[in-house]
């Protein structure tokens, strides 16, 4: 066995991942990058505070639900690059697949293409556009699982300030009690 080519090709696969990864990043920052300040400044100001103050949470949540509204369409955005992009990928293999198969290289009484030889050029010549789908599919999956974690966050903001006013409420007649309680002693 040659392991210098398996490592040549493992070397070039991982650049390969590595110029496609760049790309994703970018286009997925493009769409998110106001959802993941948002994002990390929840992770700063409330996770990572023992006890946030009510006020904060309520920005957060506001702020986040707001984003959202945004984010949607954002994301539904992408998800015609990737839907065109499919289009593109499948246009070019089926223009592709009708060419060779059509085709007898000039030659008079040349056998017809077989179907796994027309598939095999079909699918090298749309290798690229299929590539460029699953880099869209890919971010606008990205884009979307975001959204889904982002409107987990809001539910959970939700119940956190939901809970918190129960226990203001709380803490509230349990002070009028004792006002009054003592207001009785005297």
């Amino acid at each position: 066995m040659d392991f210098t080519k398996i490592n040549d090709s493992l070397e070039s696969v991982s650049n390969d991942v590595s110029y496609i990864e760049n790309i994703i990043n970018d286009v997925v920052s493009e769409y998110s990058s106001n959802l993941d300040e948002i994002m990390d400044n929840i992770y700063t100001n409330i996770i990572c505070d023992d006890y946030p103050a009510i006020n904060t949470i309520e920005k957060y949540f506001m702020e986040l639900s707001n984003c959202l509204y945004f984010m949607c369409e954002k994301s539904e955005r992408l998800g015609v690059f990737d839907s065109i992009s499919k289009s593109k990928a499948q246009e070019t293999y089926n223009t592709k697949y009708l060419e060779h198969q059509h085709s007898n290289d000039g030659m008079v009484g040349a056998k017809k293409p077989t179907v796994a030889e027309s598939q095999a050029v079909s699918e090298n010549a749309s290798i690229y556009d299929k590539t460029v789908n699953d880099l869209y599919s890919r971010a606008y999956k990205i884009i979307k699982s975001k959204v889904s974690a982002a409107e987990t966050m809001v539910s959970t903001l939700s119940k956190i300030l939901s809970h918190r006013m129960q226990e203001s409420q709380l803490v509230s007649m349990q002070t009028g009690r004792k006002i009054l309680n003592e207001e009785n002693v005297f």
